[in-house]
């Protein structure tokens, strides 16, 4: 019975403990650093604005741990389809596009194959049925 009553003073303190652990902040969920948002891009010209603004490094992106592939390039994909390097960019403009995602060079090499070791930008238009359309 003293032992239970030593420990009483205790226990409020590890509740408040318990409950600040499981939360991740007043946001809730942690926001996806390798996805930018129409409302994040909106206000930038064309895609490359908004991605060299934001996330530089998806510019530079290779694959991790991989210190050979510094003069590969970063790949661009629009709505599926291959549109070049990082330059395509230049040319799509931010008022059509729904999101742009980042996959590092291991992640698009396994939905894309060879030759994209340094990773893809992915584009995903209003008009090709992303989010927002």
């Amino acid at each position: 019975m003293k032992r239970c009553i030593r420990m009483f003073p205790i226990l409020p303190f590890l509740m408040v403990f318990a409950a600040c652990a499981g939360s991740s902040g007043a946001g809730g969920a942690r926001p996806d650093l390798n996805v930018l948002s129409r409302e994040q891009i909106i206000r930038y010209p064309d895609a490359f604005q908004a991605v060299q603004t934001m996330r530089a490094q998806w510019l530079r992106g290779r694959a991790p741990g991989d210190l050979d592939t510094q003069g590969g390039v970063v790949r661009v994909n629009l709505d599926g389809i291959d549109v070049g390097a990082v330059d395509a960019l230049k040319s799509i403009p931010t008022e059509g596009i729904a999101y742009i995602r980042f996959y590092n060079g291991i992640q698009a090499s396994q939905r894309w194959g060879l030759g994209h070791e340094n990773g893809v930008i992915f584009v995903s238009s209003l008009a090709g049925g992303g989010p927002g359309k």
